[in-house]
């Protein structure tokens, strides 16, 4: 029986919770014996629960307290790591003994990682009873850099600057120093990182990469197998309003007042997705015409019946709209979606909207209830109408698995 490893260590949405869900039912159909490491192990149960596997702690580090930086945006891959345990050869050493830890214990014939940069820093050279253990991504592009000199530059402006070429070097200097405490192979780039993956299979489109253009050495053991629509079963029921139908996820923030008053002035039938916004604030803006719900809903029925919907923009979701031709008003907190939004944006089918006040807002939406937003997002639907993102993800592990697992059953 093949053992494989789920690896999730950096992101806290559930995005990389459904891509692993999804992963881990196709193994558990082939007898496998599944293994996840798991950022927020709090979260695996709801929805792993029908799933047999074995669920340990991930290791992981949130530096950017320590370095002053919490409300400072990273600027490149580089300078995302350092605020993740890569600021410092100690810190680094600890998390990566802790993963060794882990492969000594589970000792896997395959890793997949969703997200898991230290998993593959700790997994370079890897092997059982003389057999190399094969690592493969999966989820969203965001995990894996372009390949660059520095690697993942966020802001086009930044890339010639000084301090982004700094960041890379001096994380290189970090990440080299642990390689030689643990007898690991030295990088000479951050891409160098992410060279040992046999494959990377992204659940969204080529289009909305995080990083855009990629090499033809990245393309060629990369595939995009498109977002499955999650299964929830609990029916969305847009209030009897006239206007469009709006579907909103967002997470509460300072602006999330501005959002809902928005959405009380204008006609319009809304379903708000509550996710971390008070209740007081919800209390403080109901209307007939908008629906409050706490727990997630039937998302094909929401597809169905959406004219455009108001995302953050994690990848998932933006990826099952754009795929149903409808327009998206984004409204990103962090460094990942905001490149999400910049890639809608590029396509001319979503906008990033302005919460400063009711009025931007107000415009944002409009914009984004536009008929050349509707056109482009049309016109995403139609090249992928024919594709199930399901069955190409079913081929892509079969794949895996036919070229890393049935050697070892053989034998």
């Amino acid at each position: 029986m093949a053992r494989i490893l789920l690896c999730w260590e950096l992101g806290t949405d559930y995005q990389h919770l459904l891509s692993l869900q999804s992963v881990a039912r196709y193994y558990q159909s082939k007898e496998c014996d599944i293994w996840i490491a798991g950022r927020d192990v709090t979260k695996l149960k709801r929805l792993f629960s029908d799933l047999k596997l074995n669920v340990v702690q991930a290791p992981y580090a949130d530096s950017a307290a320590e370095l002053g930086l919490e409300k400072q945006a990273p600027r490149s891959y580089a300078d995302f790591l350092r605020r993740c345990g890569y600021h410092h050869a100690d810190a680094l050493s600890g998390l990566v003994s802790a993963w060794r830890t882990l492969f000594d214990f589970i000792k896997p014939d395959l890793i997949l990682c969703d997200h898991a940069p230290t998993a593959l820093l700790a997994s370079r050279g890897l092997s059982f009873s003389g057999r190399s253990v094969p690592k493969v991504a999966v989820g969203m592009p965001f995990s894996v850099p372009d390949d660059n000199r520095p690697a993942g530059v966020f802001f086009a402006g930044d890339l010639a600057k000084n301090d982004i070429i700094l960041y890379e070097d001096d994380l290189v200097k970090v990440i080299n120093k642990v390689c030689i405490e643990f007898s690991i192979t030295r990088i000479n780039n951050l891409a160098d990182l992410f060279s040992d993956l046999e494959k990377c299979i992204f659940q969204t489109y080529s289009e909305l990469d995080h990083y855009g253009y990629r090499s033809a050495e990245q393309r060629f053991k990369t595939s995009y197998v498109g977002a499955a629509v999650p299964d929830f079963s609990e029916p969305p029921v847009f209030p009897h309003f006239k206007g469009p139908k709006i579907y909103c996820h967002v997470k509460g923030s300072a602006e999330t007042p501005i959002l809902l008053k928005t959405l009380q002035a204008i006609e319009c039938s809304a379903i708000v997705l509550v996710d971390g916004i008070p209740d007081a604030i919800v209390n403080a803006h109901r209307s007939r015409h908008i629906l409050y719900v706490d727990k997630p809903v039937n998302m094909q029925e929401v597809l169905d019946k959406s004219t455009f919907a108001i995302l953050n923009g994690g990848i998932n979701s933006v990826s099952l709209f754009m795929k149903a031709g409808i327009p998206v008003a984004l409204f990103p907190l962090n460094i990942e979606q905001f490149l999400m939004a910049k890639r809608v944006e590029a396509l001319n089918a979503g906008f990033q909207i302005n919460l400063s006040d009711v009025d931007s807002a107000l415009a944002g939406l409009q914009k984004v209830n536009s008929r050349q937003k509707k056109v482009a997002a049309g016109l995403f639907e139609e090249k992928y109408e024919q594709e199930s993102a399901h069955n190409e993800l079913l081929l892509q592990l079969a794949l895996v698995e036919q070229s890393f697992l049935f050697e070892k059953a053989k034998k």
